[in-house]
């Protein structure tokens, strides 16, 4: 792994990738389509789910917030890992990130989606900080699996293997 690989570049911002956890239903952590020399990767919404636990809580004022950007830092990261599992291993296989859909547990009141979200925007800016940022969703949802703060879905173009 060399220095400027996206791993690399996680670790010295303080972050772990972890593995990746096995689906809880009938899909597949991600789905790859080939397009020429690339693929288009769409990894499934991965929960903040720590050591198969996840993070529970609910958005509902500004004192909220904290707990749930970081809860979505660590959705992120298991996105990324299950994105490395579709790179065979190899982030630094990633030509970009293209779409990012996150959704925030939070009662119909809470405002602040993009803040929290914004945790989960700087994960990657940390993993590929050549790369434009992609294209955003901040959602926020009544219910999430296991009562989870965030939940993250992306999609990435992918360099041939």
């Amino acid at each position: 792994m060399t220095i400027d690989a996206p791993e690399v570049r996680l670790a010295a911002a303080g972050f772990t990738l972890p593995e990746v956890s096995t689906p809880r239903g009938n899909y597949a952590p991600y789905s790859v389509v080939r397009m020429g020399t690339t693929q288009w990767v769409s990894i499934a919404g991965q929960v903040c789910r720590q050591s198969g636990i996840a993070m529970a809580g609910q958005c509902r004022d500004d004192d909220d917030v904290e707990p749930a950007r970081r809860a979505a830092e660590v959705s992120m990261l298991n996105a990324l890992a299950a994105l490395r599992l579709a790179c065979d291993g190899d982030l630094s296989r990633v030509i970009q990130v293209v779409r990012l859909r996150g959704f925030i547990r939070a009662a119909p009141d809470f405002a602040r989606h993009p803040a929290v979200l914004d945790a989960a925007s700087a994960v990657l800016r940390a993993a590929f900080p050549d790369q434009p940022l992609p294209a955003r969703s901040a959602l926020g949802v009544s219910s999430l699996p296991d009562r989870a703060w965030t939940e993250i879905e992306i999609d990435a173009l992918v360099a041939m293997g």
